[in-house]
């Protein structure tokens, strides 16, 4: 069996820490060889992915909103359980639903004792290579370009491209 995935795509959202590891989201939008997910008459929709990089909440990989990445790693999943009052309270960051309640009847639970089992699947990154650095921020301009020698990284032809490699969390100018 083989657990390996290549995708290509644009940060959406600022990345996030959770414990040692930083998360982020992607937006993939799909060869002309595969099937379409019409957004409208003249657009696609993307697919969307949460990728992980174990270990990258120590500060010295910059990800932010707007970089075009490939990352290459594998595809995990992670159950977890969620209770009606976690899920309401994000639900509520949401622009329509800052006035979000619920009224639990025919029982007397209470909403952070309604639990359902949940899962997500995520790309787990190896190597991340930044296509494109568009989008970054004025403030992290001179931050985000830190040269060290690469673990697992393999050379890529393209000079212009910065690659990340999670098992030495450096960005690698080429």
């Amino acid at each position: 069996m083989s657990n390996e995935v290549v995708v290509e795509g644009i940060v959406v959202r600022e990345p996030w820490k959770f414990m040692d590891d930083l998360f982020f989201r992607l937006v993939i939008y799909r060869d002309s060889d595969l099937p379409a997910k019409k957004l409208d008459l003249e657009r696609d929709a993307g697919d969307y992915i949460n990728v992980r990089v174990n270990g990258g909440a120590n500060g010295l990989i910059h990800i932010w909103r707007g970089m075009r990445l490939r990352v290459h790693g594998f595809i995990q999943s992670r159950d977890y359980r969620e209770s009606l009052e976690e899920f309401i309270n994000k639900a509520r960051k949401s622009k329509n639903s800052a006035d979000l309640a619920v009224d639990i009847k025919a029982c007397d639970l209470k909403p952070n004792q309604v639990l359902i089992d949940r899962n997500v699947v995520e790309a787990v990154a190896r190597r991340i290579i930044v296509l494109d650095a568009a989008a970054q921020n004025e403030k992290k301009t001179k931050t985000a370009n830190r040269i060290a020698p690469a673990r697992y990284a393999d050379a890529e032809s393209d000079p212009t491209k910065k690659e990340t490699v999670s098992g030495g969390p450096e960005l690698i100018e080429g």
